[in-house]
């Protein structure tokens, strides 16, 4: 990274992300805070308004008390005891409908009363009020699911609220009902049921007392569910009958007290608080939009988003009038250390002035200039060196390798076999003419027929001891390779691998493969393999100082002919490719050479 942006990010780092990191963990900090205020404030909320709802129901408890044990409801019940197609008797039951009339009286949230005696005679009283409720006959009553229920508190009251059970309550207006067996005072034996209809004005003027009056979509909202999440009363009135699974994916119909927390409620972010009436399983929630909790805390988002572009705006007029003046000489002489990298010697820096980045510049032109110097005599050194480590390689072909063939040709021409005289003089003629190439790099098809003459020179010589293998593809041919390459390993493989093996033992192999970016070349022979020692004194490299001693134990071509090639892949073609030797003891040799696919111009 450039000394300026390294600069401004340390600025950055330093300063202005502590700043953004702080105001975040602030913001989010005072959310949290906000959140458990809200909370309470919530909790106190309802609880007020759970205390109102309850005060509520145990009134309307208190007059179905005193209803159940009064004259209208005793003796209205007793009038289903008279014979039924009397006059008398139906002027009676519409005299005990108007006494019941009374009972609407009593309390404003009153609707609807209707008495069931034992015998299925249904008496009713009701207000002029709209209502979608029918009664139902008796017998249809004592089928209901909840009958069985009303029987079983004995006289106790059982609450249903709206849209709990719509065919037996109605759904238009949303009525709550109250269902109680009436028992005789004197015997307390069960008269009938008695059916209360209470209207939910009261309730809902209850909830939206605790509404912001200017604007409800903002404000908190208040709904009344039942045991399994049904919405009875919405504040608002618009999820009246509604399932709240439908508007989010918690349970506030499961608190078993109280309850709050920070949610989606009709994908909406909202602080959803739950309490438990003492009615029924009933749930009070109130929901509140997070924004309008959150109008204050914005407001501090937006100051530090002002005062973090402000300390940003600075921090890059501070780097561009004062920081770089100074860094834009060094960064000018990173920039030509770059190109030097690269390999670009010829690389100077101009500088100007009398402060101390003139001094750099000049420091860093001489040091360019001897690393030339240095690196151009280095290269002259290596080019010796390759051209005496070849010029060795052929001088150990010609003496030995030379005066053995000959001595074969001679034989041969003992023997009159012209024919082998030709062969023979041909595979030599390719054998010289290919060490003695101007060209360090050859072809593989021309590295090949000159191991392919070696080797054929060599089994005349050795009386067939060995057989060998050529798997080249044709696709390799145009590849060039470092000549000499192979012949010093098949020699190796000759000279020191078969010794002791009988006519016809010994296999050499030469694998070509061609790869995406390479050449693979795998040398193997089954013969007698290296130990541990010789392959370490391989590894170690050419050093002058183990010469003799190498030659002496190792022979003058295992000690150098596989170093030398090794040495040379390994100079020419870079540190990512080179030779590869495993042998054991007993198990042969296998030689792994990597080489770069490249086609030379001129071959």
């Amino acid at each position: 990274m450039n000394l300026r942006p390294k600069l401004m990010l340390a600025f950055i780092s330093l300063i202005i992300i502590p700043m953004i990191v702080l105001g975040i963990f602030s913001f989010l900090n005072s959310e949290t805070l906000l959140e458990k205020k809200y909370s309470e404030q919530s909790e106190i909320t309802l609880k007020a308004i759970g205390g109102n709802i309850s005060y509520f129901f145990r009134e309307l408890d208190q007059l179905s008390n005193g209803n159940v044990v009064s004259p209208e409801v005793q003796d209205t019940l007793r009038q289903s005891k008279l014979p039924k197609d009397d006059n008398s008797t139906l002027i009676r039951i519409t005299q005990a409908e108007k006494e019941m009339s009374r009972i609407l009286f009593q309390h404003p949230a009153v609707s609807y009363v209707v008495l069931y005696a034992g015998d299925g005679t249904m008496f009713r009283a009701n207000r002029n009020d709209p209502t979608t409720f029918r009664p139902i006959a008796f017998d249809e009553l004592q089928r209901h699911s909840l009958y069985d229920d009303v029987i079983e508190k004995g006289g106790m009251p059982l609450w249903i609220g709206p849209h709990e059970q719509r065919d037996l309550t109605g759904v238009d207006p949303p009525l709550f009902t109250m269902l109680r067996v009436v028992k005789e005072l004197e015997s307390f034996n069960d008269l009938g049921i008695m059916v209360t209809q209470y209207k939910t004005e009261v309730v809902s003027s209850m909830l939206k007392a605790f509404q912001n009056p200017e604007d409800e979509s903002q404000g908190a909202r208040y709904f009344i569910l039942n045991s399994e999440g049904l919405i009875m009363l919405d504040s608002n009135k618009r999820y009246d009958g509604h399932s709240i699974d439908l508007y989010t994916n918690s349970m506030p119909q499961l608190t078993q007290n109280y309850e709050s927390a920070r949610m989606k409620f009709d994908e909406v972010d909202s602080l959803v608080s739950s309490y438990q009436l003492d009615r029924n399983g009933w749930i009070l929630l109130s929901v509140q939009p997070w924004n309008s909790l959150t109008d204050e805390n914005v407001r501090f988002v937006q100051w530090i988003g002002m005062i973090t572009v402000l300390g940003l705006l600075s921090a890059v007029l501070f780097n561009v009038f004062f920081v770089n003046r100074v860094a834009k000489s060094i960064i000018k002489v990173v920039r030509k250390m770059r190109l030097v990298e690269q390999g670009l010697l010829d690389i100077r820096v101009t500088a100007q002035g009398k402060d101390e980045t003139v001094l750099l510049a000049n420091s860093f032109n001489s040091m360019v200039e001897r690393i030339g110097n240095l690196l151009s005599e280095v290269r002259r050194e290596q080019e010796r060196k390759q051209h005496a480590e070849m010029m060795l390689m052929q001088a150990q072909i010609k003496p030995h390798f030379l005066f053995n063939t000959l001595e074969s040709i001679n034989a041969l021409a003992a023997q009159n076999e012209g024919g082998k005289i030709m062969l023979m003089v041909r595979r030599l003629s390719i054998l010289l003419r290919t060490s003695m190439h101007h060209s360090e790099e050859i072809s593989i098809k021309q590295e090949i027929e000159h191991v392919r003459s070696y080797l054929e020179i060599q089994k005349y010589r050795f009386e067939e001891l060995f057989s060998y293998e050529l798997h080249v593809p044709e696709e390799a041919f145009d590849y060039t390779i470092l000549k000499l390459t192979l012949q010093p390993l098949v020699e190796n493989s000759i000279q020191h691998g078969f010794d002791g093996y009988e006519d016809g033992q010994g296999v050499i192999s030469i694998h070509v493969e061609v790869k995406l970016h390479k050449l693979v070349i795998m040398v193997s022979d089954n013969g007698t393999g290296m130990n541990r020692e010789v392959l370490h004194k391989l590894s170690e490299g050419y050093n002058p100082s183990r010469k003799a001693h190498d030659e002496a134990e190792m022979g003058e071509r295992r000690g150098l002919g596989i170093r030398n090639v090794a040495d040379r892949l390994r100079i020419h073609y870079g540190p990512e490719f080179g030779m590869m030797i495993c042998s054991s003891e007993g198990c042969g040799t296998t030689i792994r050479c990597v080489i770069p696919k490249s086609r030379g111009e001129g071959l």
